[in-house]
């Protein structure tokens, strides 16, 4: 019987060792911000420039209440403008499942599903975009125009819940909010109310009031840049505090 105790005590600890290395696993997979809000960034930055350009670029030789037909080159920069979320954010989905693919197979434990969350709904995105006179073209292009984010932040909620992460869905409740409100210009009117209340409405050019809402959408990009930096030095903190220690 004593001679079956050294290898019960060898096998707990493999199975001790496995358990801390899953736990460890577990821990840095639930905090892997980095990526997921780097994408939501560098789209928020991108949609940034992409509506800075339809708006003082294209209708830059544009007074009040006049009007002009369109070249074609300006026709097809509108198209990538109102695709943008359909097109650059499934792309951005494809790029969170990708990541959280290899993550899940290189750490051997996580929400390997919200992979499939990521690039299910960012396939799905890239197949109706193309599909404007389908009934889902149609159905996504609806909701696209009030909510251009809304499939994108319903994908990254459900991978937040799948891994429990709350930071992530905070970050993406903003994220979705904020873009929201600028694609309608909230941020623009509320500025113009501002001006009107404290009678700086004449002193203001209305070119600069329009502004608004570019503004904050980059602020919003930059933030969730930083933000992605900063998780990214605390991960890397992190797995330097795991490392186990060799005896």
């Amino acid at each position: 019987m004593n001679d079956t105790q050294p290898d019960d005590v060898a096998a707990a600890k493999a199975v001790l060792a496995r358990t801390e290395q899953l736990r460890r696993a577990a821990r840095r997979d639930t905090k892997g911000l980095a990526v997921p809000l780097l994408v939501l960034g560098v789209l928020t930055l991108g949609y940034a420039v992409v509506s800075y350009v339809e708006l003082n670029v294209i209708a830059s030789d544009l007074g009040p209440g006049q009007s002009r037909a369109a070249t074609d080159a300006e026709l097809q920069f509108g198209q990538i403008a109102d695709t943008y979320w359909g097109l650059v954010g499934a792309a951005g989905l494809l790029v969170v499942g990708l990541w959280l693919a290899v993550r899940s197979r290189r750490l051997g434990a996580g929400a390997g599903a919200g992979a499939w969350v990521a690039g299910g709904v960012g396939l799905l995105l890239l197949a109706t975009v193309g599909l404007p006179f389908s009934p889902l073209g149609v159905m996504v292009g609806m909701v696209g125009f009030m909510a251009p984010t809304a499939f994108i932040g319903i994908a990254l909620l459900l991978i937040a819940g799948r891994r429990r992460d709350r930071r992530l869905a905070v970050w993406t409740v903003v994220f979705g909010v904020v873009v929201t409100l600028a694609h309608l210009g909230f941020f623009t009117n509320r500025l113009g109310d501002l001006l009107r209340v404290t009678g700086l409405a004449d002193s203001v050019d209305v070119h600069v009031v329009v502004q608004a809402d570019l503004v904050v959408l980059a602020v919003v990009g930059l933030v969730l840049i930083g933000a992605a930096v900063r998780d990214r030095r605390a991960g890397e903190g992190t797995r330097r505090v795991d490392e186990p220690e060799v005896s």
